[in-house]
């Protein structure tokens, strides 16, 4: 992707509270590079995944601003420069998996692109399920339709929430390897949120260690690792201090991921 079709984000004193005086948010600042990936990590319940709606333009801020390549991201929506993928792969019941991973493009009015469409069911594991409906496909299955529909459009931003959490461990790794690339070689901007040290380390350029809620930066890691990652870097002395220095930060015992 050309540089001038990238997209930056920047967040400027966001705070958000729910009904009741639950603060999810308060005065959050940050910068997030164009074409760079960078993974938010913190306590469950922190406002990660409130963050990521901010971002999107699903939610308004009580304060504050979002901005996408300069604009409002609701305007960057209508133009279909963002895809998120949520825990809830939310895919529609009446159409295919193949059909629903399609939608998008037709949604952000893109043409229809079969080799795309194909590629992508092949690299999440559902070549073979391309025309069954989402009632017949496992739980798993029907995350990495919804993340292979988030791709589908070569967007400039990419949100993705605990995008692997509903696959099993060695689909997990598998994905974590093969789907990187798709959005790194493009240049789009990634937000990832997890749970999981070691998938931040392993796809990030830059992990933000959040505070309990609300949200706060307590850490800004840089990850200068090369790309591509191969999961074998997870044994290496480089990869372990850029975890401990995330575990640390999130005050994490040794054993825990």
């Amino acid at each position: 992707m050309p540089d001038g079709d990238r997209a930056g984000i920047a967040c400027r004193a966001l705070s958000k509270s729910w009904p009741g005086g639950v603060q999810a948010v308060a005065v959050f600042d940050a910068d997030f590079d164009a074409g760079r990936t960078t993974a938010l990590i913190g306590p469950s319940g922190c406002g990660k995944s409130t963050l990521l709606r901010l971002i999107a333009g699903l939610e308004q801020p009580d304060d504050g601003q979002v901005r996408i390549g300069g604009l409002d991201p609701a305007r960057q929506r209508r133009q279909g420069t963002i895809s998120v993928a949520f825990q809830d792969p939310s895919l529609l019941p009446w159409l295919s998996a193949a059909q629903n991973v399609a939608l998008a493009r037709k949604l952000a009015r893109q043409p229809a692109d079969p080799g795309k469409l194909a590629h992508l069911l092949r690299l999440v594991g559902l070549e073979g399920f391309a025309a069954t409906r989402p009632a017949a496909l496992s739980g798993g299955m029907r995350q990495r339709a919804a993340i292979a529909r988030a791709l589908v459009t070569a967007p400039q931003v990419l949100l993705l929430d605990e995008p692997f959490g509903a696959v099993d461990e060695l689909t997990r790794r598998q994905l974590a390897q093969d789907l990187p690339p798709l959005w790194q070689t493009q240049g789009t901007t990634a937000l990832l949120v997890t749970h999981s040290l070691a998938e931040a380390v392993l796809l990030a350029d830059r992990i933000l260690v959040l505070s309990p809620r609300p949200a706060r930066i307590v850490a800004d890691i840089a990850v200068p690792l090369p790309h591509p990652r191969r999961p074998d870097l997870t044994d290496s002395p480089a990869f372990r201090r850029i975890e401990a220095q995330a575990r640390a930060a999130l005050s994490l015992p040794a054993g825990a991921t």
